[in-house]
This record gives C-alpha cells, sequence and structure tokens, in this order.
C-alpha cells in the first residue's frame, strides 16, 4: 500500500491571517531538516533556523535562491551566495555601496564580524599592568 504523498505549499502559510509567519518558518525548517535527513545528512539545528529566519523575517516568505539573495541591498552579500561574477558586476554598473554591515558582507572584506566577540573591543592599560607588576 502506497502512503499518501504530501504536497507543501508556503503560499498557504504566509497568509499572516490564518496561520502566521512562525508557522510558515517551523515548515520551512522542518522541510529543510526532512531533505537532508532523507540523505543521511546532519545539520545543526540553529544553522537551518538561521536559514529559515532569513525566509521569513520580513514577515513573508522569501526564497533562500538567487532571486531571494538578489532582494539584499548588500552587494558582497550577494557575492557570497553564488555567482560573485555577476553581482559584482551589476553593482559596479550601478555604482552601489556597501556599508558592511551584513555578516557576509564583513567576512568577503576580511573584517571582524560585529557580533558575538566581535561586538566589542577590550582596552588594556599597558602602563598601569607594568608599574603593578613591578
Amino acid at each position: 500500500m502506497c502512503k499518501p504523498i504530501m504536497i507543501l505549499d508556503c503560499e498557504r502559510f504566509v497568509d499572516l491571517q490564518v496561520y502566521g509567519v512562525e508557522v510558515c518558518r517551523a515548515t520551512i525548517l522542518s522541510e529543510v531538516q526532512a531533505v537532508f535527513g532523507a540523505y543521511g545528512i546532519s545539520v545543526n539545528p540553529r544553522h537551518l533556523g538561521l536559514i529559515a529566519d532569513f525566509m521569513t523575517f520580513q514577515g513573508g516568505y522569501r526564497p533562500c535562491n538567487r532571486m531571494g539573495i538578489n532582494s539584499s541591498p548588500s552587494p558582497f552579500l550577494k557575492m557570497s551566495f553564488e555567482t560573485a561574477t555577476t553581482f559584482l558586476m551589476d553593482a559596479t554598473l550601478q555604482k552601489q555601496t556597501d556599508h558592511l554591515e551584513s555578516p557576509s558582507a564583513r567576512i568577503v572584506m576580511g573584517r571582524i564580524v560585529e557580533m558575538g566577540t566581535g561586538s566589542f573591543d577590550l582596552l588594556q592599560n599597558i602602563d598601569q599592568m607594568i608599574e603593578s607588576a613591578a
């Protein structure tokens, strides 16, 4: 006996009046885990949660593909996704600027990401340390 195939319709979950964005996020997370699980690939749920957050943080569904990334204002974020040459050429021709606000843009440029341990500076008074050691 065959099992029925479940068809996922994301448009149905985007309707905030019926289900809400959290249900859409949870469904995306569940579906992505199922795809990786089918191939025996284990992925930390926090990483998948970031993808689901990216796809739903604007209050609706945004695809995590070339078209979804293309809506980002950061040229370096776009370059870090897939087709760097195309995004770089488009950004150059359109005279786009990037203030390096996204983690991906900062990583591409070799800058410290201003989150977690990179979100603050630690200063030490060396003169005072030398005096107290003497």
